[in-house]
């Protein structure tokens, strides 16, 4: 954990001033009046001191062979900022990938931080007049479906949590609430007593930037949650004063995310499942609740705290997967005319082309004259099945 952020109350911090004061006051406009959380504007400003570290060298002013954790960030100006061109953007972000190895999500992420600080600079604080990220763009992404539990494994780890917890009421609640309702981790460890609205089956989640939300509960989140405050009334030495809904029994506080990840991680490898982490319970709710029908993807995105729909749309293509798995399992997609015979992808396509170009006789027109306007369509659909294909 940082040396900054305090796990349990992240905005109780200590002052970010290791950094250059235009940074500072970035940091602290994120914080106040852009609404940022203070995980957030924690990352910002260690990717803008990291850029500083990186500018402080590329500029001359310390040793070139200065270990970059070693150059201090603090004591660049205004005016610095403001000397600051495309090219040398353009320079950090291959640094970031060929020296750090860093992927493209975490360069994307640091160039953002790059294109908020000028926009402040620039657009709001009124210090620079030019901005030398505007015309650079992140790297292209991969799409990568995001990994998820099965149904299977989910009844799986609920089981273990039940039965071989140190304090099973707890973690078992703490399951129930992550597979059924999507709900980030530190969402759950910052829910408070009167947060949970049991006879309207309804709980307030604070989510990023402290947006507030009202998740529904469903009769297995509500029997997970009766059973636990039931239990978590009867700890000993526990303060009556302490809100939290999750506790540690043995220092009688709020439980940290840390912990959480922890206690979480060990039941999956107790239920044999590897290669999984805590997020990807929110993964695996807003999978199964979109895999089954029940909710589109506007509903969706409204109850995992998205702000915008496209970072829920990765959920729209694992449904077309599951639709094509079940076209191809379809009883009937084996049938064939009598008179035809069974054809390969390649060798439908190739028929195709042949006769888009007039060599096929059957066709019955010439080479040169035009086809009907279906064909291309065909074509189009049969290059796109190879690539869907290829890629599963």
């Amino acid at each position: 954990m940082s040396i900054y952020l305090d796990e349990k109350n992240p905005s109780k911090h200590k002052p970010f001033q290791d950094a250059s004061q235009d940074i500072v006051d970035y940091v602290r406009y994120l914080e106040v009046i852009a609404g940022k959380s203070p995980n957030t504007a924690f990352n910002y400003y260690c990717d803008l001191r990291n850029f500083s570290r990186f500018m402080k060298q590329r500029k001359g002013l310390v040793a070139e062979d200065t270990p970059t954790q070693e150059i201090d960030p603090k004591g660049l100006d205004t005016a610095f900022w403001g000397s600051v061109t495309k090219e040398d953007i353009y320079e950090y972000l291959y640094f970031l990938n060929q020296t750090c190895g860093n992927k493209k999500s975490s360069t994307a992420r640091r160039l953002a931080s790059l294109h908020g600080f000028y926009d402040y600079m620039v657009n709001h604080a009124s210090r620079l007049e030019n901005d030398p990220t505007a015309a650079v763009s992140p790297p292209k992404l991969d799409k990568v479906l995001p990994k998820y539990l099965t149904a299977d494994q989910a009844r799986q780890l609920l089981e273990v949590t039940r039965t071989m917890s140190e304090f099973p009421e707890r973690d078992y609640c703490m399951a129930v609430l992550f597979l059924n309702c999507g709900m980030r981790l530190s969402e759950l460890v910052g829910m408070n007593l009167e947060d949970i609205d049991l006879p309207g089956r309804q709980i307030r989640l604070f989510g990023k930037g402290h947006k507030e939300r009202m998740v529904y509960l469903n009769d297995a989140c509500i029997e997970a949650l009766d059973l636990y405050l039931q239990k978590r009334g009867t700890v000993e030495g526990l303060s009556p004063k302490e809100s939290a809904v999750f506790i540690t029994r043995r220092r009688k506080e709020r439980i940290s995310n840390r912990r959480v990840e922890q206690l979480i991680t060990g039941a999956m490898k107790a239920a044999g499942l590897k290669g999984f982490s805590t997020h990807k319970l929110r993964h695996t709710a807003a999978t199964l609740m979109y895999q089954t029908g029940a909710v589109d993807v506007l509903t969706l995105k409204e109850l995992l705290g998205h702000s915008n729909v496209g970072t829920t749309q990765i959920y729209t293509h694992l449904k077309d997967a599951q639709v094509r798995a079940a076209v191809e399992a379809n009883p009937l997609g084996s049938a064939h005319h009598p008179k035809a015979n069974p054809m390969t992808d390649s060798a439908a396509a190739e028929t195709i082309q042949n006769a888009a170009q007039g060599d096929d006789e059957s066709t019955g027109e010439r080479a040169g004259e035009p086809l009907p306007e279906i064909l291309p369509s065909m074509v189009d659909a049969f290059e796109k099945s190879d690539d869907d294909s290829s890629e599963s």
